[in-house]
């Protein structure tokens, strides 16, 4: 999958859980929580589902770190690109 294609089934997905982003686009620069006022559990529903769907892992430590739904795409995408897991790091 390349980054578009992840990034459509990140959408999907945040449409499908989070009631504040339904109806809205959805862009990089925004953040989960604030912008669409999801709260922690729809957020990890969201992550979990689509790192299953893309069949990558990604470490919580690492998704921590993600503080834009770019920023959270750049590290599926890494994942996808690398072929493993970057738990380790």
């Amino acid at each position: 999958m390349d980054r578009a294609e992840i990034f459509t089934v990140l959408k999907k997905n945040m449409t499908e859980i989070i009631g504040g982003a339904r109806g809205r686009e959805i862009l990089e620069t925004h953040r989960l929580l604030q912008d669409f006022d999801a709260d922690s559990l729809e957020v990890v529903e969201v992550i979990s589902r689509t790192m299953k769907q893309v069949k990558i892992k990604v470490s919580r430590v690492r998704l921590n770190e993600a503080n834009h739904i770019g920023d959270l795409l750049d590290m599926f995408v890494e994942a996808q690109e690398a072929g493993a897991t970057p738990a380790a790091r």
